[in-house]
Protein backbone atom coordinates (compact mmCIF):
# COMPACT_ATOMS: atom_id res chain seq x y z
CA UNK A 1 0.00 0.00 0.00
CA UNK A 2 1.62 3.02 -1.11
CA UNK A 3 -0.03 6.01 0.69
CA UNK A 4 0.34 7.91 4.25
CA UNK A 5 -3.43 8.47 4.90
CA UNK A 6 -5.03 6.08 6.61
CA UNK A 7 -8.73 4.85 7.08
CA UNK A 8 -8.79 6.95 10.63
CA UNK A 9 -7.61 9.76 8.74
CA UNK A 10 -9.96 9.45 5.78
CA UNK A 11 -13.08 8.89 8.28
CA UNK A 12 -12.27 12.74 9.83
CA UNK A 13 -12.20 14.19 6.36
CA UNK A 14 -15.30 11.97 5.40
CA UNK A 15 -16.93 13.18 8.62
CA UNK A 16 -15.92 17.13 7.95
CA UNK A 17 -17.09 16.86 4.41
CA UNK A 18 -20.13 15.64 5.02
CA UNK A 19 -20.53 18.42 7.73
CA UNK A 20 -19.87 21.08 4.84
CA UNK A 21 -22.02 20.14 2.53
CA UNK A 22 -24.96 19.90 5.35
CA UNK A 23 -24.37 23.46 6.43
CA UNK A 24 -22.85 25.11 3.70
CA UNK A 25 -22.86 22.89 0.45
CA UNK A 26 -26.57 21.48 0.02
CA UNK A 27 -28.31 25.25 -0.30
CA UNK A 28 -25.34 28.04 -1.12
CA UNK A 29 -25.25 28.40 -4.41
CA UNK A 30 -22.30 30.89 -4.95
CA UNK A 31 -20.30 28.90 -2.82
CA UNK A 32 -20.74 26.08 -5.62
CA UNK A 33 -20.24 28.34 -8.42
CA UNK A 34 -17.04 29.63 -6.56
CA UNK A 35 -15.52 26.34 -6.54
CA UNK A 36 -15.96 25.81 -10.23
CA UNK A 37 -14.22 29.66 -10.68
CA UNK A 38 -11.45 27.41 -8.35
CA UNK A 39 -11.40 24.80 -11.06
CA UNK A 40 -10.73 26.84 -13.63
CA UNK A 41 -8.37 28.55 -12.75
CA UNK A 42 -6.80 25.17 -11.44
CA UNK A 43 -6.92 24.10 -15.31
CA UNK A 44 -5.76 27.40 -16.90
CA UNK A 45 -2.90 28.89 -14.41
CA UNK A 46 -1.01 25.30 -14.84
CA UNK A 47 -1.77 24.39 -18.43
CA UNK A 48 1.95 24.06 -19.06
CA UNK A 49 2.55 21.89 -16.59
CA UNK A 50 -1.08 19.39 -17.24
CA UNK A 51 0.04 19.22 -20.58
CA UNK A 52 3.61 18.44 -19.71
CA UNK A 53 2.31 15.81 -17.47
CA UNK A 54 -0.31 13.98 -20.01
CA UNK A 55 3.19 13.92 -22.52
CA UNK A 56 5.06 11.91 -19.67
CA UNK A 57 2.46 9.96 -18.80
CA UNK A 58 1.12 8.67 -22.24
CA UNK A 59 3.05 10.67 -24.77
CA UNK A 60 0.07 12.67 -25.66
CA UNK A 61 0.95 15.60 -28.24
CA UNK A 62 -0.06 19.20 -26.71
CA UNK A 63 -2.64 19.80 -29.11
CA UNK A 64 -4.51 16.25 -28.47
CA UNK A 65 -3.90 16.80 -25.04
CA UNK A 66 -5.52 20.36 -24.44
CA UNK A 67 -8.67 19.41 -26.96
CA UNK A 68 -9.51 16.27 -24.91
CA UNK A 69 -8.80 17.28 -21.26
CA UNK A 70 -8.01 20.83 -20.79
CA UNK A 71 -10.42 22.32 -22.99
CA UNK A 72 -12.74 19.55 -22.83
CA UNK A 73 -12.93 20.38 -18.55
CA UNK A 74 -13.27 24.43 -19.49
CA UNK A 75 -16.04 24.14 -21.96
CA UNK A 76 -17.68 21.88 -19.46
CA UNK A 77 -17.19 24.39 -16.75
CA UNK A 78 -18.75 27.09 -18.83
CA UNK A 79 -21.62 25.15 -19.41
CA UNK A 80 -21.80 24.00 -15.93
CA UNK A 81 -21.81 27.84 -14.07
CA UNK A 82 -24.24 29.11 -16.96
CA UNK A 83 -27.14 26.83 -16.43
CA UNK A 84 -26.17 25.85 -12.90
CA UNK A 85 -28.99 28.12 -10.85
CA UNK A 86 -31.43 26.63 -13.79
CA UNK A 87 -30.41 22.97 -12.99
CA UNK A 88 -30.57 23.09 -8.99
CA UNK A 89 -34.11 25.07 -8.70
CA UNK A 90 -36.83 23.20 -7.04
CA UNK A 91 -39.84 22.34 -8.86
CA UNK A 92 -43.40 23.62 -7.54
CA UNK A 93 -46.41 21.74 -8.10
CA UNK A 94 -50.22 22.71 -7.00
CA UNK A 95 -53.30 21.30 -7.06
CA UNK A 96 -56.74 21.96 -5.58
CA UNK A 97 -58.44 19.62 -4.20
CA UNK A 98 -61.57 19.00 -1.36
CA UNK A 99 -59.41 18.36 1.13
CA UNK A 100 -57.41 22.05 0.55
CA UNK A 101 -54.46 23.62 -1.85
CA UNK A 102 -51.75 20.92 -2.14
CA UNK A 103 -48.15 22.03 -3.07
CA UNK A 104 -45.19 19.60 -3.68
CA UNK A 105 -41.36 21.33 -3.91
CA UNK A 106 -39.29 18.45 -5.34
CA UNK A 107 -34.98 19.63 -4.30
CA UNK A 108 -32.21 18.04 -6.27
CA UNK A 109 -30.10 17.52 -2.38
CA UNK A 110 -26.35 16.46 -2.65
CA UNK A 111 -25.31 13.27 -1.21
CA UNK A 112 -22.42 14.22 0.72
CA UNK A 113 -18.88 12.67 0.86
CA UNK A 114 -18.31 11.15 -2.61
CA UNK A 115 -15.49 9.22 -3.62
CA UNK A 116 -14.09 9.35 -7.23
CA UNK A 117 -12.22 6.39 -8.57
CA UNK A 118 -10.44 8.06 -12.14
CA UNK A 119 -8.51 5.82 -15.01
CA UNK A 120 -4.99 6.27 -16.67
CA UNK A 121 -6.33 6.76 -20.13
CA UNK A 122 -7.21 10.29 -19.89
CA UNK A 123 -6.23 11.34 -16.19
CA UNK A 124 -6.84 14.42 -16.23
CA UNK A 125 -10.59 14.79 -17.97
CA UNK A 126 -11.75 11.90 -16.10
CA UNK A 127 -10.39 13.00 -12.81
CA UNK A 128 -11.46 16.23 -12.80
CA UNK A 129 -14.83 15.69 -14.98
CA UNK A 130 -16.71 13.75 -12.40
CA UNK A 131 -15.44 16.01 -9.84
CA UNK A 132 -17.03 19.20 -11.06
CA UNK A 133 -20.21 17.85 -11.37
CA UNK A 134 -20.06 16.33 -7.99
CA UNK A 135 -19.46 20.00 -6.14
CA UNK A 136 -21.32 21.86 -8.54
CA UNK A 137 -24.20 19.38 -6.87
CA UNK A 138 -22.91 20.54 -3.17
CA UNK A 139 -21.04 17.32 -2.23
CA UNK A 140 -17.71 16.95 -1.25
CA UNK A 141 -15.07 14.81 -2.95
CA UNK A 142 -12.31 12.29 -2.09
CA UNK A 143 -10.33 11.58 -5.87
CA UNK A 144 -8.13 8.59 -6.19
CA UNK A 145 -6.19 8.81 -9.62
CA UNK A 146 -5.05 6.13 -11.45
CA UNK A 147 -1.16 5.23 -10.55
CA UNK A 148 -0.66 3.90 -14.05
CA UNK A 149 -0.72 7.47 -14.69
CA UNK A 150 1.70 8.91 -12.00
CA UNK A 151 3.05 12.49 -13.45
CA UNK A 152 -1.02 13.46 -13.56
CA UNK A 153 -1.78 11.79 -10.19
CA UNK A 154 1.06 13.59 -8.35
CA UNK A 155 0.32 16.89 -10.08
CA UNK A 156 -3.50 16.82 -8.86
CA UNK A 157 -1.87 15.89 -5.33
CA UNK A 158 0.24 18.63 -5.26
CA UNK A 159 -2.29 21.39 -7.18
CA UNK A 160 -5.71 20.42 -5.43
CA UNK A 161 -4.79 21.94 -1.44
CA UNK A 162 -3.55 24.77 -3.25
CA UNK A 163 -7.15 25.49 -4.33
CA UNK A 164 -9.14 23.48 -2.41
CA UNK A 165 -10.19 22.67 1.51
CA UNK A 166 -9.82 19.21 2.00
CA UNK A 167 -13.78 19.97 3.97
CA UNK A 168 -14.84 20.05 -0.44
CA UNK A 169 -11.54 18.10 -2.10
CA UNK A 170 -9.52 15.77 -1.19
CA UNK A 171 -6.92 13.27 -3.33
CA UNK A 172 -5.18 10.06 -2.17
CA UNK A 173 -2.63 8.69 -3.83
CA UNK A 174 -1.94 5.01 -3.93
CA UNK A 175 -2.13 1.58 -5.37
CA UNK A 176 -4.71 -1.14 -5.67
CA UNK A 177 -4.86 -1.92 -2.54
CA UNK A 178 -5.67 1.75 -1.57
CA UNK A 179 -8.47 1.40 -3.97
CA UNK A 180 -9.63 -1.59 -1.95
CA UNK A 181 -9.23 0.21 1.40
CA UNK A 182 -11.35 2.98 -0.24
CA UNK A 183 -14.27 1.10 -1.37
CA UNK A 184 -14.37 -1.04 1.43
CA UNK A 185 -15.19 2.37 3.31
CA UNK A 186 -18.69 4.17 3.81
CA UNK A 187 -19.39 6.60 0.84
CA UNK A 188 -22.58 8.40 0.60
CA UNK A 189 -22.10 7.96 -3.27
CA UNK A 190 -19.08 6.10 -5.79
CA UNK A 191 -18.23 6.89 -9.11
CA UNK A 192 -15.78 4.59 -10.82
CA UNK A 193 -14.00 5.12 -14.46
CA UNK A 194 -12.54 1.53 -15.80
CA UNK A 195 -12.89 -2.12 -16.86
CA UNK A 196 -16.11 -3.97 -16.21
CA UNK A 197 -13.95 -6.29 -14.10
CA UNK A 198 -13.02 -3.96 -11.29
CA UNK A 199 -16.29 -2.19 -11.71
CA UNK A 200 -17.60 -4.99 -10.54
CA UNK A 201 -15.65 -5.00 -7.56
CA UNK A 202 -16.51 -1.59 -6.87
CA UNK A 203 -20.27 -2.37 -6.85
CA UNK A 204 -19.97 -5.34 -5.06
CA UNK A 205 -18.19 -3.09 -2.07
CA UNK A 206 -20.28 -0.21 -2.37
CA UNK A 207 -23.62 -3.03 -1.90
CA UNK A 208 -22.09 -4.00 1.16
CA UNK A 209 -23.12 -0.67 2.44
CA UNK A 210 -25.98 0.25 0.38
CA UNK A 211 -24.33 2.97 -1.41
CA UNK A 212 -25.76 4.27 -4.63
CA UNK A 213 -22.89 4.19 -8.09
CA UNK A 214 -21.90 5.15 -10.82
CA UNK A 215 -20.24 3.09 -13.27
CA UNK A 216 -18.28 4.18 -16.57
CA UNK A 217 -17.29 1.04 -18.28
CA UNK A 218 -16.18 0.28 -21.60
CA UNK A 219 -17.73 -1.72 -24.41
CA UNK A 220 -16.84 -3.03 -28.05
CA UNK A 221 -18.22 -0.24 -29.79
CA UNK A 222 -18.81 -1.45 -33.77
CA UNK A 223 -18.34 1.05 -36.55
CA UNK A 224 -20.94 0.40 -39.50
CA UNK A 225 -20.13 2.01 -42.85
CA UNK A 226 -22.66 1.43 -45.84
CA UNK A 227 -21.70 1.98 -49.05
CA UNK A 228 -23.76 5.60 -49.04
CA UNK A 229 -21.01 6.81 -46.54
CA UNK A 230 -18.07 5.40 -47.92
CA UNK A 231 -15.64 8.37 -48.54
CA UNK A 232 -12.42 9.85 -47.90
CA UNK A 233 -14.16 11.83 -44.98
CA UNK A 234 -15.31 9.26 -43.74
CA UNK A 235 -12.54 7.13 -43.43
CA UNK A 236 -10.02 9.95 -42.21
CA UNK A 237 -12.80 10.18 -39.24
CA UNK A 238 -12.27 6.92 -38.33
CA UNK A 239 -8.69 6.18 -38.34
CA UNK A 240 -8.41 9.36 -36.57
CA UNK A 241 -10.77 8.79 -33.41
CA UNK A 242 -9.42 4.81 -33.91
CA UNK A 243 -5.72 5.88 -32.91
CA UNK A 244 -6.21 8.97 -31.24
CA UNK A 245 -4.58 8.68 -27.70
CA UNK A 246 -3.38 5.45 -29.31
CA UNK A 247 -6.38 3.82 -29.14
CA UNK A 248 -6.91 4.35 -25.58
CA UNK A 249 -10.36 5.47 -25.54
CA UNK A 250 -13.61 3.97 -24.31
CA UNK A 251 -15.32 5.36 -26.93
CA UNK A 252 -13.03 4.64 -29.99
CA UNK A 253 -14.64 2.96 -32.53
CA UNK A 254 -13.37 -0.92 -32.06
CA UNK A 255 -14.53 -2.81 -35.21
CA UNK A 256 -15.06 -1.47 -38.64
CA UNK A 257 -17.33 -3.17 -40.83
CA UNK A 258 -17.25 -2.07 -44.31
CA UNK A 259 -19.50 -3.22 -47.62
CA UNK A 260 -17.81 -6.42 -49.34
CA UNK A 261 -17.51 -4.90 -52.16
CA UNK A 262 -15.58 -1.79 -51.21
CA UNK A 263 -13.42 -4.29 -48.18
CA UNK A 264 -10.35 -3.83 -50.39
CA UNK A 265 -10.72 0.09 -51.07
CA UNK A 266 -11.35 0.68 -47.62
CA UNK A 267 -8.11 -1.07 -46.46
CA UNK A 268 -6.12 0.83 -48.59
CA UNK A 269 -7.72 3.80 -47.79
CA UNK A 270 -7.31 3.47 -44.52
CA UNK A 271 -3.78 2.66 -44.77
CA UNK A 272 -2.86 6.01 -46.79
CA UNK A 273 -4.58 7.69 -43.96
CA UNK A 274 -2.49 6.45 -41.54
CA UNK A 275 0.42 7.17 -43.09
CA UNK A 276 -0.74 11.00 -44.18
CA UNK A 277 -1.41 11.48 -40.28
CA UNK A 278 1.65 9.84 -38.77
CA UNK A 279 4.01 9.32 -41.57
CA UNK A 280 5.96 5.96 -42.63
CA UNK A 281 7.25 5.46 -39.45
CA UNK A 282 4.65 6.36 -36.88
CA UNK A 283 7.54 5.56 -33.90
CA UNK A 284 8.96 8.96 -34.70
CA UNK A 285 5.76 11.36 -34.92
CA UNK A 286 5.85 13.81 -32.77
CA UNK A 287 1.64 13.57 -33.21
CA UNK A 288 1.02 9.79 -31.69
CA UNK A 289 0.96 8.76 -28.48
CA UNK A 290 2.30 5.59 -26.42
CA UNK A 291 0.41 2.95 -24.48
CA UNK A 292 0.46 3.60 -21.19
CA UNK A 293 2.56 0.52 -19.36
CA UNK A 294 4.70 -2.68 -20.79
CA UNK A 295 2.13 -4.72 -19.15
CA UNK A 296 -0.79 -2.75 -20.97
CA UNK A 297 1.31 -3.17 -24.20
CA UNK A 298 1.75 -7.21 -23.99
CA UNK A 299 -1.67 -7.29 -23.19
CA UNK A 300 -3.13 -5.22 -26.93
CA UNK A 301 -0.51 -7.24 -28.59
CA UNK A 302 -1.73 -10.55 -27.60
CA UNK A 303 -4.79 -10.05 -30.07
CA UNK A 304 -2.42 -9.77 -32.92
CA UNK A 305 -2.69 -13.73 -33.12
CA UNK A 306 -6.28 -13.54 -33.64
CA UNK A 307 -6.00 -12.65 -37.56
CA UNK A 308 -3.95 -11.26 -39.84
CA UNK A 309 -1.73 -7.83 -40.01
CA UNK A 310 -2.55 -6.05 -43.16
CA UNK A 311 -0.44 -3.08 -41.79
CA UNK A 312 0.98 -1.63 -38.54
CA UNK A 313 2.22 -4.30 -35.66
CA UNK A 314 5.24 -2.88 -35.13
CA UNK A 315 5.87 -3.07 -31.57
CA UNK A 316 9.00 -0.93 -29.58
CA UNK A 317 8.84 -1.93 -25.36
CA UNK A 318 11.50 0.63 -24.98
CA UNK A 319 8.86 3.17 -25.52
CA UNK A 320 5.42 1.33 -24.79
CA UNK A 321 5.14 1.90 -28.27
CA UNK A 322 2.33 0.01 -31.32
CA UNK A 323 2.54 1.09 -34.73
CA UNK A 324 -1.36 1.93 -35.85
CA UNK A 325 -2.21 -1.55 -36.56
CA UNK A 326 -4.89 -2.61 -39.47
CA UNK A 327 -6.19 -6.16 -39.31
CA UNK A 328 -8.10 -8.24 -41.64
CA UNK A 329 -9.49 -11.93 -41.07
CA UNK A 330 -10.14 -11.89 -37.61
CA UNK A 331 -10.58 -15.40 -35.67
CA UNK A 332 -14.13 -16.22 -34.74
CA UNK A 333 -14.66 -16.59 -31.10
CA UNK A 334 -11.19 -15.17 -30.93
CA UNK A 335 -10.28 -12.09 -28.27
CA UNK A 336 -10.60 -9.84 -31.07
CA UNK A 337 -13.46 -10.77 -31.69
CA UNK A 338 -15.18 -10.47 -28.53
CA UNK A 339 -13.11 -8.25 -26.24
CA UNK A 340 -12.69 -4.28 -26.64
CA UNK A 341 -9.22 -4.09 -27.70
CA UNK A 342 -8.18 -0.58 -25.89
CA UNK A 343 -5.14 -0.32 -27.73
CA UNK A 344 -4.26 0.85 -31.45
CA UNK A 345 -5.04 -2.44 -33.45
CA UNK A 346 -8.62 -1.59 -36.07
CA UNK A 347 -10.02 -4.93 -37.05
CA UNK A 348 -12.06 -4.40 -40.58
CA UNK A 349 -14.48 -7.25 -41.40
CA UNK A 350 -16.58 -7.04 -44.71
CA UNK A 351 -20.37 -7.77 -44.49
CA UNK A 352 -23.14 -8.65 -46.69
CA UNK A 353 -26.05 -7.37 -45.03
CA UNK A 354 -26.74 -5.15 -41.87
CA UNK A 355 -28.52 -7.49 -40.53
CA UNK A 356 -25.82 -10.03 -40.09
CA UNK A 357 -23.97 -7.23 -37.90
CA UNK A 358 -27.13 -6.74 -35.82
CA UNK A 359 -27.02 -10.41 -34.98
CA UNK A 360 -23.58 -10.67 -33.98
CA UNK A 361 -23.89 -7.35 -31.88
CA UNK A 362 -27.18 -8.66 -30.43
CA UNK A 363 -25.10 -11.85 -28.41
CA UNK A 364 -22.61 -8.93 -26.89
CA UNK A 365 -22.63 -7.14 -23.95
CA UNK A 366 -24.34 -3.60 -24.73
CA UNK A 367 -21.39 -1.23 -26.62
CA UNK A 368 -21.04 1.94 -25.15
CA UNK A 369 -21.24 3.49 -28.43
CA UNK A 370 -22.61 2.30 -31.75
CA UNK A 371 -21.35 4.35 -35.03
CA UNK A 372 -23.51 4.25 -38.07
CA UNK A 373 -22.06 6.24 -41.55
CA UNK A 374 -25.33 6.45 -43.58
CA UNK A 375 -27.37 8.62 -45.68
CA UNK A 376 -29.89 6.30 -45.74
CA UNK A 377 -32.55 7.11 -42.80
CA UNK A 378 -34.01 3.35 -43.11
CA UNK A 379 -31.02 2.36 -41.42
CA UNK A 380 -30.51 4.68 -38.66
CA UNK A 381 -33.82 3.77 -37.82
CA UNK A 382 -33.20 0.11 -37.84
CA UNK A 383 -29.84 0.15 -36.05
CA UNK A 384 -31.86 2.77 -33.18
CA UNK A 385 -34.30 0.13 -32.68
CA UNK A 386 -32.53 -3.35 -32.82
CA UNK A 387 -29.00 -2.47 -31.23
CA UNK A 388 -28.75 -1.36 -27.78
CA UNK A 389 -26.02 1.11 -26.37
CA UNK A 390 -25.09 4.23 -24.60
CA UNK A 391 -25.38 5.90 -27.21
CA UNK A 392 -25.55 6.12 -30.95
CA UNK A 393 -23.51 8.57 -33.05
CA UNK A 394 -24.40 8.68 -36.42
CA UNK A 395 -21.95 10.38 -39.14
CA UNK A 396 -19.66 10.88 -36.38
CA UNK A 397 -17.15 9.79 -34.47
CA UNK A 398 -16.59 10.54 -30.67
CA UNK A 399 -17.18 14.51 -30.90
CA UNK A 400 -21.39 13.18 -28.93
CA UNK A 401 -18.95 13.00 -26.04
CA UNK A 402 -17.69 16.88 -26.37
CA UNK A 403 -21.77 18.00 -25.96
CA UNK A 404 -22.46 19.25 -22.76
CA UNK A 405 -26.61 18.12 -23.50
CA UNK A 406 -25.48 14.52 -24.15
CA UNK A 407 -25.88 12.65 -20.89
CA UNK A 408 -22.67 10.04 -20.98
CA UNK A 409 -22.97 6.56 -20.12
CA UNK A 410 -23.72 3.18 -20.85
CA UNK A 411 -26.08 0.23 -19.89
CA UNK A 412 -24.61 -3.06 -18.32
CA UNK A 413 -21.08 -4.24 -18.65
CA UNK A 414 -20.81 -0.35 -21.03
CA UNK A 415 -21.93 1.03 -17.93
CA UNK A 416 -24.47 2.32 -14.79
CA UNK A 417 -25.48 5.73 -14.51
CA UNK A 418 -24.32 9.23 -17.37
CA UNK A 419 -22.97 12.54 -16.39
CA UNK A 420 -21.92 15.53 -18.10
CA UNK A 421 -23.78 18.79 -18.03
CA UNK A 422 -27.48 18.55 -15.88
CA UNK A 423 -26.86 14.55 -16.01
CA UNK A 424 -24.43 14.90 -13.91
CA UNK A 425 -26.80 17.25 -11.48
CA UNK A 426 -29.17 14.18 -11.91
CA UNK A 427 -26.40 11.69 -10.74
CA UNK A 428 -25.18 13.64 -8.07
CA UNK A 429 -28.18 14.48 -6.40
CA UNK A 430 -31.45 12.74 -4.94
CA UNK A 431 -34.88 13.95 -5.40
CA UNK A 432 -36.10 15.14 -2.13
CA UNK A 433 -39.85 16.24 -1.78
CA UNK A 434 -41.23 19.03 0.88
CA UNK A 435 -44.91 18.37 1.32
CA UNK A 436 -47.12 21.28 2.11
CA UNK A 437 -51.34 20.98 2.19
CA UNK A 438 -53.73 24.01 3.27
CA UNK A 439 -56.63 22.17 4.75
CA UNK A 440 -59.13 24.25 5.81
CA UNK A 441 -61.83 21.47 7.20
CA UNK A 442 -60.96 17.81 7.49
CA UNK A 443 -63.20 15.45 5.59
CA UNK A 444 -65.52 13.29 7.96
CA UNK A 445 -65.22 10.04 5.83
CA UNK A 446 -61.74 9.88 6.17
CA UNK A 447 -61.28 8.68 9.53
CA UNK A 448 -63.10 5.40 10.92
CA UNK A 449 -66.02 4.54 11.64
CA UNK A 450 -66.14 4.49 7.87
CA UNK A 451 -70.05 4.94 6.97
CA UNK A 452 -71.84 3.15 4.55
CA UNK A 453 -71.49 5.43 1.70
CA UNK A 454 -67.93 6.51 2.16
CA UNK A 455 -66.93 3.74 -0.49
CA UNK A 456 -69.26 5.09 -3.09
CA UNK A 457 -68.20 8.81 -2.42
CA UNK A 458 -64.97 7.87 -2.89
CA UNK A 459 -64.69 6.08 -5.95
CA UNK A 460 -67.08 9.10 -7.46
CA UNK A 461 -64.46 11.56 -6.10
CA UNK A 462 -61.23 10.37 -5.60
CA UNK A 463 -59.63 12.22 -7.83
CA UNK A 464 -60.53 15.08 -6.25
CA UNK A 465 -59.48 13.26 -3.14
CA UNK A 466 -56.10 12.08 -3.50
Amino acid sequence: MTTNVTVEALEIIQKRQRLHCQKIGRRNLNLRLDALKQFKRLLIENEERWLFALNEDLGKPALEAYATEVAFLLNELDHTMKYLAKWVKPTVKRRLLLSGLEKTSVMAEPFGSILILSPWNYPLQLALGPALGAIASGNSVVLKPSEYAPAVSQLLAELIPQYFAPDLFFVVEGDGEVAQMLTNMRWDFVFFTGSPQTGTKVYQAAAKHLTPVALELGGKNPCIVDDTKLNPDTVKQIVWSKFLNAGQTCIAPDTVFVPRAYFTQFLEQAKQQIIEFYGERPIESKDYGRLISLKHLAHVEDFLKDGEIFYGGEVDQATCFMAPTLMTHVVAGSALAKDEIFGPILPIIPYDSIEEIVSQYQQLPVPLVVYLFTKDKQHIQYIQEELESGALSVNQLMVHVTSPNAPFGGKGQSGLGNYHGEASIKTFTYQRTLYQKKTPLLLPQQFPPYSEGALAALKRFRRIIF
